[in-house]
């Protein structure tokens, strides 16, 4: 049995209006947008104010500390020689360190990318864990 023009044309309604409040009710925060330091700088004006997940190097130098607290950095990241300061107000990951590989989540304001939010790797000590790893194995072989 096959339905009447108007039942189809009504859910055909319906499901437009229910696509529609999903598109407009997005925030777009839902999926943020991966880079690393050069991609963001190589178009500050289409990412300003836009929440992003940004990759990078601390840079040697230049981590600064506000004085009496814990959780408000300053420094820079760079990547492929783009620099991108960084102005951090949260307490930084144990592993966080210059010239160590951070993730940051953010928003670019007025070039400086504001975060409250890292993930940070300490490639030294992994080095160090795997490098330890294959030589406890040097020797076991049959």
């Amino acid at each position: 049995m096959a339905l009447p023009v108007a039942t189809k044309v009504g859910i055909g309604v319906i499901l437009a209006a229910a696509l529609g409040y999903l598109v407009l009710s997005d925030t777009g925060e839902g999926v943020l947008e991966y880079m690393y330091v050069d991609q963001l700088l190589g178009d500050v004006q289409k990412y300003e104010n836009r929440t992003l997940k940004v990759h990078g190097l601390v840079a040697a130098g230049s981590i600064q500390r506000k004085k009496g607290t814990t959780g408000d950095l300053k420094f820079r990241v760079e990547y492929n020689g783009k620099t991108l300061p960084v102005h951090y107000t949260n307490i930084p990951p144990d592993t966080f360190q210059e010239e160590g590989e951070v993730v940051l989540t953010g928003r670019l304001v007025d070039g400086v990318f504001e975060s409250d939010e890292m993930s940070a790797k300490c490639p030294s000590k992994y080095e160090e864990e795997e490098g330890k790893a294959a030589l406890a194995g040097v020797g076991k072989g049959g």
